[in-house]
């Protein structure tokens, strides 16, 4: 009987020491697994610019950076450094930001500026790092008015807005919509973290770096190196390689001296406004950036003021005012500065819209 039980002791003795032998055996082998699940070595996190002026080719640029840090990259940093540009070229590097933001983390850091169509094209960045010094802000859309001519004996025209390219009201709500586009982007990516109500974004107005961060327009105080860090974290992954995408044969014009003297790129031109500016007619250049830029002598219409223009004359054929009616709350301070562009009263008639006053057009607010 007594050797029965030792035996049978023994024999648990015996198990006892193999499961804790195969425990330890087990953990050492697991053990880097469920490491290497929480933070994985070896990632890579791409760097893609946002540098100078944004028009086409540098919309075209961004998109291929992109392109290649979806292939190749875990997690993207953009890079900030710019006072907006075209508009139909700054919604295409926001819609670029969308596409990558959807596959993996997208983190952004400002250097000098990222004002009005930069903004826009990393607003839906998860993070957004700024300077103290940086300028960020400026949410709206501007563009020079466009002039009524007159077919006469020399020019036939095959319909009424042939040469000026549409009526002001159509620029006007062109002008509104794409304003309420930006602001609803805006809104929608952070919208959680805005201090800022509605009618106080459409005024447009430009912020330093720690006042961004204080009215949500930005996350913190930062540098590339700290966006690195934060969009490694945010793909799990540690030591992470860095791989810049930028070409090395870019180039980039710049229009405001803070953001031409912050940048790094290998090739860069200070240029003067003209470039934004409409000479004769044509069709309306929308803008994404602060008017201020483009000085007093130019008469601008911004995006808030067409917004309100829309809306104070009633018209609602093309969805356009009551699209914008509930989402942008425009207060009505007016600016001293404001001026208001010509010709955009018309005669009602045959053939023709309802009038658009001067009055329908004064600048209601904003800070553009």
């Amino acid at each position: 009987m007594f050797s029965r039980v030792r035996r049978a002791w023994r024999f648990a003795v015996d198990s006892y020491v193999v499961f804790v032998v195969l425990g330890v055996v087990l953990g050492a082998v697991l053990a880097p697994v469920a490491v290497g699940l929480a933070s994985a070595p070896g990632g890579t996190v791409a760097v893609v610019y946002v540098d100078g002026s944004i028009t086409g080719a540098q919309a075209t640029s961004y998109s291929a950076q992109m392109e290649a840090a979806r292939a190749e990259a875990d997690a993207v940093v953009v890079v900030a450094n710019s006072g907006g540009g075209s508009a139909p070229a700054s919604e295409e590097m926001y819609m670029e930001t969308v596409r990558t933001a959807e596959q993996m983390p997208v983190v952004a850091a400002v250097d000098a500026a990222a004002a009005s169509g930069a903004y826009y094209a990393i607003a839906p960045a998860e993070s957004i790092y700024v300077k103290p010094s940086s300028t960020v802000g400026s949410v709206g859309v501007v563009a020079q008015a466009p002039p009524q001519i007159e077919p006469n004996e020399q020019i036939a025209t095959t319909g009424p807005n042939k040469l000026s390219g549409g009526d002001g009201r159509e620029f006007l709500h062109g002008l509104a919509t794409i304003q309420s586009a930006f602001l609803g982007a805006v809104y929608e990516h952070r919208a959680d973290r805005l201090a800022l109500e509605r009618d106080e974004l459409a005024e447009a107005a430009t912020y330093t770096g720690l006042a961004a961060v204080e009215n949500g327009l930005a996350d913190s105080v930062g540098d590339r190196e700290r966006a690195v860090d934060a969009a490694a974290a945010a793909a799990d992954i540690e030591d992470p390689t860095v791989e810049v995408m930028r070409p090395s044969n870019a180039r980039s014009t710049f229009l405001t001296q803070s953001a031409y003297l912050a940048s790094d790129t290998p090739s860069r031109e200070l240029t003067g406004v003209d470039v934004y500016r409409e000479e004769g007619a044509g069709l309306p250049t929308y803008l994404m950036v602060p008017a201020g830029v483009l000085g007093t002598e130019t008469p601008v219409v911004d995006g808030s003021t067409a917004v309100t223009a829309v809306n104070a004359t009633g018209e609602t054929g093309t969805g356009t005012a009551e699209a914008t009616a509930s989402s942008v709350r425009n207060d009505t301070r007016s600016s001293t500065e404001r001026l208001s562009p010509p010709g955009l009263a018309h005669s009602a008639g045959p053939g023709h819209p309802a009038p658009v006053t001067h009055e329908a057009v004064a600048a209601l607010g904003g800070d553009r």
